[in-house]
């Protein structure tokens, strides 16, 4: 169950980083890129669902609020919530009682709420290394600046009307994440108080000193 967290928290908070390894881009792939950097930009306050599930077998499903700059939440329909402040993400288990810190500078994935996405240009923040066009679906294949770190990243965009869908991520275990996006709305307000987490004293902290968080 944690490394299914972990898949969705390395895509929903980083969708995109960079990499000395990319894909040539012709014309009209930077013309479909840029595109979806606006689209993507655009999204600064939004709420939906989600589901996913993994190659090893673990599935969930629930809701997401994502506030830009740098505030997100994620509520499972099982005993696991997700915040990020701005400042740490805090992950909650509360089956086991347990909280875990997330340092948001030491992760990459912290970019996408901290300010704009850029695929083209002198400067991207993000290098491209693949784009497949389906009939209805496109798929942009990313790295972050430690592919050995963070693995592979496929985002999924609907194309008519171009709309953000989902992702596909293998870990550096191996395990495939498939995550698909419903209901996506934008919001106008949110409440602070999603974005803030009541730490029980009753409830053991850990700091993650895993090497991707």
């Amino acid at each position: 169950m944690k490394k299914l967290f972990y898949s969705l928290l390395l895509i929903t908070l980083c969708l995109f980083s960079s990499s000395s390894c990319f894909a040539m881009i012709n014309e009209s792939d930077e013309s479909y890129l840029k595109k979806v950097e606006t689209y993507v930009n655009s999204l600064k306050k939004i709420s939906g669902k989600f589901t996913q599930h993994s190659s090893n077998g673990a599935k969930d499903s629930g809701k997401f609020y994502i506030n830009k700059p740098g505030k997100m939440r994620l509520e499972y329909n099982s005993p696991i919530l997700l915040v990020a402040d701005g400042t740490s993400i805090v992950y909650e288990d509360k089956k086991s009682n347990q909280i875990s810190y997330i340092s948001m500078n030491s992760n990459p994935a912290s970019i996408v709420l901290n300010g704009n996405i850029t695929f083209t240009g002198n400067n991207p923040s993000v290098k491209v290394k693949a784009i497949e066009e389906r009939e209805r679906t496109t798929e942009i294949t990313l790295t972050t600046t430690n592919e050995k770190q963070s693995g592979v990243i496929t985002l999924i965009f609907e194309n008519k009307p171009l709309s953000f869908s989902g992702w596909r991520v293998r870990d550096a275990q191996g395990i495939t994440t498939e995550v698909t996006l419903s209901d996506i709305k934008p919001e106008e307000y949110f409440d602070p108080s999603l974005f803030k987490i009541t730490r029980n004293k009753t409830i053991g902290t850990t700091k993650s000193k895993s090497k991707y968080y």
